[in-house]
């Protein structure tokens, strides 16, 4: 038996990873009846609980009398994905931990060319689709998850999850180091993730007999690598790594796989103390999204109670035909006793403006007044100084959330994303400074929503500068307190200046001397001319003096001794 099988067939291991996983499908029931309510009322085509494959293609909406909570959500997630990772425009810019290499010029140039091609990778694969999913489920659960995986064809393929589908567990900094997953597969989905001579013997039975309607179930458990030891080379030496296993399995492991970087993405919209699951928009309205069903039902009641009343009708009519133009013969006596039970009640108007307010307040839980700005196509120039004029309020609210996807999406994304590169050689060569080098990454986030975020505080700094110039005029020395140098780099880096546009402060230091070297020497010069005038006044006057002849000219005799 091989290094490699004897893992795999480790069932001790295998029988503490079933423990862990069971415990964290436990710790998760206790949200999966908020979670339900969530998928129930606002996006019922999102989220997965104890269901079988077959029931997907069944009807989700019946509970949705009012679609108005699929709208809002939706618009919170498209405009959370055009402002933060929009396939339109840059969202992310690459440095270095450090700040001296990455001003060499050969550095920022070669970044410059990386992030090129991991927008382009990103545009190739389905990691804009990945981020969209995210934002949704963010918006809607409060959590997210999602699987990032190396690929042959696109460099980097993601897979995303819905609720339900997963688990996850926190370290004592409330970081996102376990996931967990249970799904089904059928026996030929089995074989061709795992292969057959790792599958059961169930497995391998259907799948000999082409049976592709029994599913099995599987898990799978993520974790970081406590026994990981940098720089060893040794079978399953990772920072990451992954166990699959059947359910019914007792004896092996269908899979262990390694990663160098974390494999999985499970981003919180807002954690309370060291939550694992997180809370969102979606839990917030989710009060006002009852509310609007039942509003509904009690407006279609109405409505109904008007247009086909309930009737008081006679024993001896057998049967009243109560279609449009359709007739009921009966006697004369009793044309009058035929008439609705009772007289319409209740004011429809009030009941619509009601729903029309509850909607308002679904929106505003979904921020939809500032996505809807940002993903409308009246504006498509918008620049991120007018979002944050306008929406400085919003910003401000919404400041906590666009860290967590910086820090729990973004970040890992794109290091990862980086690192999938390098191993297989997808970016140019690196240049000298950096050669023999083991540099941390820096990731600059520069999207729409992330310069609005910068550039609140603008207004303040434009206005303080105004100020200082205005008194300038009259009081000189007020100039003294400010740093225009440090003023004009922090206002570009608000505004998300590219860096290159900015010269480096050592190249200014060098342009103003080199400056004041000159001027000096000008200097110089127009005093050296301005004694050199007298002087040369001077020697052109005893130059006159002397071609006069001395007898014609007394002042000559007197100056040049003659009398």
């Amino acid at each position: 038996m091989g290094i490699v099988e004897e893992v795999l067939r480790d069932s001790a291991a295998l029988k503490r990873k079933k423990s862990i996983v069971g415990q964290m499908m436990a710790e998760r029931t206790q949200f999966e009846g908020v979670w339900k309510k969530l998928s129930q009322y606002i996006n019922p085509a999102r989220g997965r609980f104890d269901e079988d494959k077959t029931a997907d293609g069944k009807r989700r909406d019946d509970v949705l009398l009012d679609p108005y909570p699929i709208e809002a959500s939706t618009k919170c997630a498209a405009g959370l994905h055009a402002g933060l990772t929009s396939p339109s425009r840059p969202w992310f810019s690459l440095g270095l931990q450090d700040d001296e290499l990455a001003d060499f010029h050969t550095v920022k140039i070669w970044l410059d060319e990386c992030q090129e091609i991991m927008m382009s990778i990103y545009a190739k694969s389905n990691i804009y689709n990945m981020l969209l999913n995210l934002e949704a489920e963010l918006t809607q659960f409060g959590t997210a998850a999602s699987l990032l995986l190396e690929d042959y064809d696109t460099a980097i393929w993601a897979r995303p999850f819905t609720c339900g589908e997963y688990a996850g567990n926190v370290d004592s900094r409330g970081r996102v180091v376990q996931f967990a997953r249970k799904f089904k597969l059928t026996a030929w989905q089995m074989v061709e993730a795992f292969g057959e001579e790792s599958c059961s013997d169930a497995v391998k039975s259907a799948y000999r007999q082409d049976n592709y309607k029994d599913y099995f179930a599987v898990s799978t458990l993520i974790e970081k690598n406590m026994n990981y030891r940098p720089g060893e080379i040794g079978v399953g030496n990772f920072p990451w790594r992954a166990y699959y296993y059947e359910d019914a399995q007792t004896e092996k492991f269908l899979k262990i796989a390694g990663y160098h970087e974390q494999p999985f993405l499970m981003p919180r919209w807002t954690t309370v103390a060291n939550g694992i699951y997180g809370t969102g928009p979606g839990h917030s309205a989710l009060g006002n999204c009852m509310q609007l069903q039942k509003l509904e039902k009690t407006n279609m009641r109405l409505l109904q109670n008007r247009a086909d009343p309930a009737m008081l009708v006679p024993a001896s009519i057998a049967k009243l035909n109560r279609l449009p133009g359709k007739e009921t013969v009966v006697s004369n006596a009793e044309v009058d006793v035929v008439r609705p039970l009772y007289g319409a009640t209740g004011a429809r108007e009030e009941v619509l403006q009601v729903i029309q307010f509850k909607q308002s307040q679904i929106g505003a839980a979904f921020y939809n007044d500032l996505f809807v700005m940002l993903s409308g196509n009246d504006n498509p120039q918008m620049t991120a100084r007018e979002v944050a004029e306008r929406h400085e309020e919003k910003l401000l609210m919404l400041s906590p959330v666009l860290e967590q996807m910086h820090n729990e999406v973004l970040a890992p994304l794109t290091k990862r994303a980086f690192e999938i590169c390098m191993r297989n050689g997808l970016f140019p060569p690196v240049p000298e400074e950096l050669e023999g080098r083991d540099e941390e990454l820096k990731v600059e986030f520069v999207s729409l929503l992330a310069q609005a975020q910068k550039s609140v505080s603008a207004p303040a700094m434009e206005k303080t500068m105004a100020l200082a110039g205005n008194l300038a005029g009259a009081f000189p020395e007020v100039m003294d307190n400010i740093n225009l140098d440090a003023a004009i780099r922090k206002h570009a880096q608000m505004s998300g200046t590219p860096e290159t546009i900015l010269r480096d402060e050592k190249e200014v230091e060098k342009m103003r001397k080199a400056r004041a070297e000159q001027q000096a020497k000008a200097q110089q010069l127009q005093e050296a001319a301005a004694m050199a005038e007298p002087l040369k006044n001077g020697v052109e006057a005893a130059r006159l003096m002397s071609e006069i002849q001395p007898e014609n000219n007394p002042m000559a005799d007197i100056l040049f001794g003659q009398r």
